[in-house]
């Protein structure tokens, strides 16, 4: 076997057990909120998974420097009409989205906020082809339709008397949106100073704002009667999950390419689910189901088929225009 097939099995295998950790990550999330404050458990994980994505960051970049004889400059001095941006980035995705987030979870559970979070790719679409940042086509509107019908299910379950999940679910979708913004905004910045370094500048300024407002219920948890499972959330889930997993994500997407790996991140939700019935006994809702199953398979269309669709049609287009111009030279 030749060695780049073993690569593409090796990063497939990787992208396939991580589904599962970022899966669970959610449940250990829900089970360590029982002995934890949400913004005390939130700061700890993202310190932890901040630390290690950090880290391997930096080694990442330093290794890719040598390796191409270039300059590696890890956090940059940014020029002064780019600091708001970078403010607002901090904030909006470092401090906000996590914060928005637990606390949303704290009011729903595991399984129904991945289905929320897998919301992302229709929300980003949209935002991009509304900013005029993205392409869309008929395929990529199929899936935002889906994906709003797939929205209002999970809305109307939430509403429903004797589920009050609706304040956890505004949450969930602020802390999604903050997170889109923080996409789109960042992308000029990343051109200029480098993906690397605006992440790690990032993850460092709304990081450390993030502990800050933290700092005073940190100091209230009792750290030492803290269960296995609650210092497991917060040391794998945030080591590992957050930090170890989004480095393989960018490292599958070298390989594999974007279309393979997103697929992965779509079976995020269905493995949540699974892990908290097997787990925890939590049985999802019939509309639960069918919201995440109008999700996922709005994210599909947009994410897979609509660029899949795309990429034939460009190629289509260069085809008849090499024998247009093939034939005008004739």
């Amino acid at each position: 076997m030749k060695a780049e097939h073993k690569g593409i099995i090796f990063h497939h295998g990787l992208l396939f057990i991580f589904t599962f950790f970022w899966g669970a990550n959610f449940i250990l999330a829900e089970i360590a909120l029982r002995e934890m404050m949400p913004i005390s458990f939130s700061v700890s994980r993202f310190a932890m998974g901040g630390v290690t994505m950090l880290s391997i960051l930096y080694l990442q970049g330093y290794y890719d420097s040598v390796k191409n004889g270039t300059p590696f400059t890890f956090l940059p001095r940014v020029e002064k009409q780019d600091w708001t941006r970078l403010l607002i980035i901090s904030v909006a995705g470092a401090t906000l989205a996590p914060w928005l987030g637990i606390e949303g979870l704290k009011l729903t559970h595991g399984a129904r906020a991945s289905l929320w979070l897998a919301l992302g790719p229709a929300l980003s679409t949209g935002m991009g082809y509304l900013f005029s940042t993205e392409k869309m086509g008929r395929y990529g509107f199929i899936g935002i339709l889906l994906a709003v019908l797939g929205t209002l299910t999970l809305t109307y379950d939430g509403l429903r008397i004797g589920e009050s999940y609706w304040m956890g679910d505004i949450l969930l979708c602020l802390a999604l949106s903050m997170a889109v913004l923080e996409l789109h905004l960042i992308k000029p910045l990343a051109s200029k100073y480098g993906a690397i370094s605006m992440v790690s500048m990032r993850t460092l300024l709304g990081g450390s704002l993030y502990l800050l407002i933290a700092s005073p219920s940190l100091v209230q948890e009792a750290w030492l009667s803290f269960g296995f499972w609650t210092w497991f959330a917060i040391l794998a889930g945030g080591g590992i999950g957050v930090g170890f997993g989004q480095w393989i994500k960018v490292r599958a997407l070298r390989s594999l390419g974007p279309t393979q790996v997103v697929i992965y991140g779509n079976l995020v939700p269905l493995t949540a689910i699974l892990i908290a019935w097997l787990s925890i006994g939590e049985n999802p809702t019939h509309y639960e189901l069918v919201a995440g199953a109008l999700i996922i398979t709005g994210a599909i269309f947009i994410q897979v088929i609509d660029t899949v669709h795309a990429a034939s049609t460009s190629e289509t287009d260069q085809e008849s225009l090499s024998l247009i111009s093939g034939s005008s030279r004739e």
